[in-house]
């Protein structure tokens, strides 16, 4: 059994990882358009979840019981970063990156206040 701890460091890990992909997206590194760093991207999103979700069962919530408002603040926020994110790989514009980066960072500023305070 995976502990708590565990999970903790997996989905804050996971989330920094995303957050500088998005900064080395803006910043429109030549590894972007690779393959590889788009699958990597997508795994760490991924693992963000899996983090998440077992956090969420390492804090007692059980399969089919409702989750109080401040997890749906946080699926929606994992929403709002993997929509960003394929918003950034496509555009071309700069000002259209700055956009959804500071719309992604104020999402996961809102998840982590909720989060923090459960509201």
């Amino acid at each position: 059994m995976i502990s708590y701890e565990t999970y903790k460091i997996l989905h804050i890990f996971m989330i920094m990882m995303t957050l500088s992909a998005m900064g080395a997206v803006i910043t429109e590194g030549r590894w972007i358009p690779r393959t590889s760093f788009k699958i990597v991207i997508g795994i760490t999103s991924f693992l963000i979840l899996v983090g998440g979700m077992g956090l969420l069962a390492r804090l007692g919530f059980k399969h089919g019981e409702g989750f109080p408002v401040w997890v749906y603040v946080k699926i929606l926020t994992w929403l709002v970063l993997n929509i960003s994110l394929i918003i950034l790989f496509r555009s071309q514009k700069k000002n259209t990156k700055i956009l959804f980066t500071w719309i992604a960072f104020a999402a996961v500023f809102i998840a982590v206040y909720t989060a923090v305070t459960k509201l």
